[in-house]
């Protein structure tokens, strides 16, 4: 006997899927691209970056990584408001971010500078809230850097660490605006039991974790 499956409407199409999928995977299995910076399908979700939300037809937007299909849902995943509330959520976070991203100006797949790029944005109307209180670097990795003014918290490299390498080094510290990952104890993260797999460099959608140049030459991911 088959299992129960639900039937849905995303932007006008039907889609019928195993009880459990989310929104997020029910629009893509139809081709819709949601949009989305501390979602990762190979992770399990966790809704903070809230640039995936769509609209079900209640009060609040629900964000799609984590919200589970129901039957007869009619879902928007790009209406006027959605897409001026992520072009809002882009420029925030852009506001806190370096002059520079090294993971754009080294391999170009920043995917905050890419959003940027989707919704037109040139100039932030925010604060620069870079430029009087920055977090930092930490180099003493000898094939990581860590820029903690570009990371946004989104835990991918958290949840990459522990839920695909499992090793558990990376963590979060301190609270509000000097809450960033930390590595085992709040250790710099060469001194830290880190193994240097690469895996949360892989999973970072920022210049937050990128590889440092070794000789010269640059580590590739996969290499």
């Amino acid at each position: 006997m088959s299992k129960e499956r639900i039937t849905l409407n995303i932007d006008g199409q039907s889609v019928t899927v195993p009880p459990g999928t989310t929104l997020w995977d029910a629009a893509a299995s139809l081709g819709i691209e949601i949009p989305a910076l501390c979602h990762d399908p190979r992770l399990q979700p966790v809704g903070v970056c809230r640039l995936c939300v769509v609209d079900t037809g209640e009060r609040n937007l629900a964000a799609s990584c984590v919200r589970v299909c129901e039957a007869g849902m009619d879902v928007q995943t790009a209406s006027g408001e959605l897409e001026a509330h992520r072009r809002t959520l882009v420029e925030l976070l852009l506001s806190d971010q370096p002059e520079q991203s090294m993971r754009e100006r080294t391999t170009g797949d920043d995917a905050l500078y890419a959003l940027a790029r989707r919704y037109g944005i040139t100039d932030v109307r925010f604060p620069d809230g870079a430029a009087d209180a920055p977090r930092g670097h930490d180099d003493s990795s000898p094939v990581i850097v860590v820029d903690h003014q570009a990371c946004i918290l989104c835990d991918r490299c958290v949840r990459a660490c522990d839920e695909i390498q499992h090793n558990d080094v990376i963590t979060r510290t301190g609270k509000g605006h000097t809450a960033r990952i930390a590595f085992d104890l709040d250790q710099p993260m060469g001194e830290s039991s880190c193994v240097s797999c690469g895996e949360c460099v892989a999973a970072c959608p920022t210049g937050a974790l990128t590889h440092k140049a070794l000789n010269g030459l640059r580590v590739e991911e996969g290499v």
